[in-house]
């Protein structure tokens, strides 16, 4: 492997860069400018976390879904007057979205960390948020990965001062008055898609189901276990990105959603959503929304109905 050549500067650059760089200093001092940080290869670094508008923040008596626009990943904030939960944290390569989004939302501190299995473009940011933010309570399934990412995770949970929870179906989590319940998974699972963690967000009479990637298997095995009445949800987070290993006819039925929101990237090489389970969702009526076309998307519930937040 041939070692990178190191590039060389003048004296006459360095002398130019020297003298930018005590000029820019000056300025930004005298409140003349706001100039970004100016490093010695001359190129210009933008802060992190810089977004231009801030986003929507819940009044009392409402909770927010903000489904953050992270590419072909997960990372889905929910916001309440009584603190906040993440729900996965994308691919690494969307650091800067999600960390962008959450400065922009005012989220230092999580209530929960919900992990819904470990697969990179769910848990691809997870160690940078555990050393990054205050975290109260991660949630993850009992499934292991052998990858560089998952072991990154494992050292950052252990060097937290986070409660660590396997839940099992049935488990019950609270921010408030939002009430979250452990759907799945039902059984153990040798894929990580089916040992997703699955779960249903209610607040007062609305209600969102999260599924993570959980797949056919585990879908049949929530409706041999759970009612028809305890899944019944206003808004469906579409499982695995809207691959036909999800979403299956009789799943979709016993939720019967409103709304159905995909995360996935625009022109991702799997084809995501395909097209049978945006035929299915369509069959029923189904409002669709997509980040992969309509960027980050936002509902807001005051218990009662929800409100989709216009940007």
């Amino acid at each position: 492997m041939c070692a990178k050549k190191r590039r060389k500067h003048s004296p006459a650059v360095i002398l130019i860069v020297m003298i930018l760089v005590v000029l820019a200093g000056l300025l930004e001092f005298m409140g003349v400018v706001d100039i970004p940080y100016l490093n010695f290869s001359g190129e210009t670094e933008i802060e992190q976390n810089q977004i231009s508008d801030p986003v929507p923040t819940p009044s009392d008596g409402e909770v927010l879904f903000h489904f953050i626009d992270v590419g072909q990943g997960d990372a889905i904030l929910i916001t309440t007057p009584d603190g906040n939960m993440l729900v996965d944290t994308s691919v690494k390569s969307a650091r800067d979205e999600l960390t962008a989004y959450l400065a922009a939302a005012g989220v230092t501190e999580l209530e929960y960390l919900v992990l819904t299995h470990p697969d990179a473009d769910h848990i691809g940011n997870a160690a940078y948020v555990i050393e990054n933010y205050a975290i109260k309570n991660i949630l993850l399934p009992d499934r292991v990965s052998a990858t560089d990412t998952y072991e990154a995770m494992l050292l950052a949970m252990e060097n937290s001062q986070a409660n660590v929870i396997v839940p099992e179906p049935g488990y019950v989590f609270s921010l408030g008055a939002l009430q979250n319940t452990v759907i799945a998974p039902n059984e153990d699972y040798d894929d990580n898609n089916e040992s997703s963690i699955v779960f249903k967000a209610v607040y007062g009479e609305t209600s969102v189901m999260m599924t993570g990637d959980a797949e056919h298997k585990s879908e049949a095995d929530i409706l041999a276990n759970w009612r028809k009445e305890d899944l019944k949800s206003d808004i469906l987070k579409v499982g695995h990105h809207g691959a036909e290993t999800s979403t299956t006819k009789d799943f979709l039925d016993a939720v019967d959603p409103d709304i159905a929101v995909i995360s996935c990237g625009e022109g991702n090489k799997y084809g995501h959503p395909r097209p049978d389970t945006l035929e299915k969702l369509e069959a029923l009526g189904v409002r669709v929304y997509r980040t992969d076309l309509d960027g980050n998307i936002v509902f807001k519930t005051d218990g009662v109905s929800f409100v989709l937040v216009e940007e």
